[in-house]
């Protein structure tokens, strides 16, 4: 399956849900703040904080991604394969995305005039500073779904 230019955007804008399971099924979602396209059908993420996301990975490496960009209202779930790299070409890809978005929210950060949201999200970006990720993980987009209702 191809990602659109388009997908590829809204996917690098918004929070992405990813869904794992265990090797019998029991289900996992855990929100992803950076998610990056980087080819017509491969996703890059950066394990940082998971558990049993991660062990559920290991053990079954299908997954499902699903978000909604409200701004275009449109919503899509992608499935595929993922692949853990904690070294490599991919483990430094994803360190470079991760530069990039961390410059991104600091020029949002400027944007935002509610002050609970702006320290909330400064403590995040503190937390996340002093944090290495533990792997990346790329996505091989094998389906593709929208989850609007035809109109």
């Amino acid at each position: 399956m191809k990602l659109s230019e388009e997908i590829k955007q809204m996917l690098d804008e918004n929070i992405v849900y990813l869904a794992t399971s265990t090797r019998d099924g029991k289900p996992n979602v855990v929100p992803i703040g950076s998610a990056y396209a980087i080819s017509d059908n491969e996703i890059l993420i950066h394990d940082m904080m998971f558990v049993k996301t991660r062990a559920n990975l290991e053990a079954n490496p299908q997954v499902a991604i699903s978000f909604t960009d409200t701004r275009r209202w449109e919503s899509y779930q992608l499935k595929g394969t993922a692949k853990i790299f904690t070294e490599g070409e991919m483990f430094e890809k994803v360190l470079e995305i991760m530069k990039i978005k961390a410059e991104r929210q600091k020029d949002h950060m400027e944007s935002i005039s509610d002050q609970r949201t702006k320290e909330r999200m400064q403590r995040m970006m503190e937390l996340h500073k002093n944090l290495k990720p533990k792997a990346a993980v790329l996505i091989i987009v094998e389906e593709i779904y929208s989850n609007m209702p035809e109109i």
